[in-house]
C-alpha cells in the first residue's frame, strides 16, 4: 500500500487528509465486501493497485470536471476516487452515481458520509435515466462499448464524452460499436495492466449506411 501511497502523492498531490480519505475507503470496502461483494476476493488485498490507482488514471483525461455520471458505479470505482481528487484540488463539480443495487446504493451513501463527500447517488436504472446536464460518463467494469453506447443514446445531446475503463478486448469492443456508431476516439494504455485501455470517445452519432 506504501508504494501506491506514494504514486497518489507524485502524481496528484494530495494532502494528508486526502490520503486518510483513501484508507478510510480502503478499511471500508474490506469491511462490507463481507456481505455485499463488492470486489473479487483475489484484489482485496491489493485495492490500492487494483482500484484507487486503476479508477484515478482516468483524472487527468476528463476535460472539465463540471458535471461527471458514473454508470453501474457499484463499489465507486472511477466516481469516488475521482470526487476525493477534485476536493483536493479544490473542484467542486457535481458528480453523480448511477447504481441500479439497493444494498450498493446504501454502501456509496454510508461511504460518503464517511468521507465527507457531496455526491448524488440514484438508485436508478440507467436505461430509464435523464441526463440533466451536458455530461462527462465513466464508467469501469460496466457493459460493452457497444450496449454502454446504445443505453446512453437516448441521452446522447446532454453526453460531452465517455471516458472507459476497458479491458483486453477492448479493440474488438471499439470494431463492433463502430459498425453502428461514428464518433471521435482517443486510446491511452492502462499504467496498471498491459492488457487494459483507457477510451475516450465524443460526437456519437449513427451510422447512416
Amino acid at each position: 500500500m506504501n508504494e501506491d501511497i506514494v504514486f497518489f502523492k507524485k502524481k496528484f498531490n494530495v494532502s494528508r487528509e486526502t490520503i486518510e480519505k483513501l484508507k478510510i475507503y480502503h478499511k471500508f470496502i474490506i469491511e462490507k465486501n463481507k456481505t455485499l461483494n463488492l470486489i473479487g476476493k483475489n484484489t482485496v488485498k491489493s485495492i490500492f493497485s487494483r482500484h484507487f490507482k486503476d479508477s484515478a488514471q482516468i483524472y487527468d483525461l476528463i476535460d472539465k470536471k463540471l458535471d461527471i455520471i458514473d454508470i453501474g458505479s457499484g463499489a465507486g470505482f472511477p466516481g469516488i476516487i475521482v470526487k476525493i481528487l477534485m476536493e483536493n484540488e479544490s473542484l467542486d463539480g457535481n458528480i453523480i452515481l448511477i447504481e441500479k443495487s439497493p444494498k450498493k446504493c446504501k454502501f456509496l451513501r454510508d461511504l460518503c458520509i464517511k468521507l465527507d463527500l457531496k455526491v448524488k447517488i440514484e438508485n436508478r436504472r440507467l436505461e430509464i435515466y435523464d441526463f440533466l446536464e451536458n455530461s462527462t460518463v465513466v464508467s469501469r467494469a460496466f457493459k460493452s462499448t457497444l450496449d454502454t453506447i446504445n443505453i446512453l443514446y437516448r441521452n446522447i445531446r446532454n453526453i460531452k464524452e465517455l471516458v472507459l475503463l476497458k479491458g483486453k478486448t477492448y479493440q474488438q469492443e471499439i470494431d463492433d460499436a463502430k459498425n453502428k456508431y461514428t464518433f471521435e476516439l482517443e486510446k491511452f494504455k492502462s499504467i496498471t495492466s498491459n492488457d487494459s485501455s483507457i477510451i475516450k470517445i465524443k460526437n456519437i452519432k449513427l451510422n447512416t449506411t
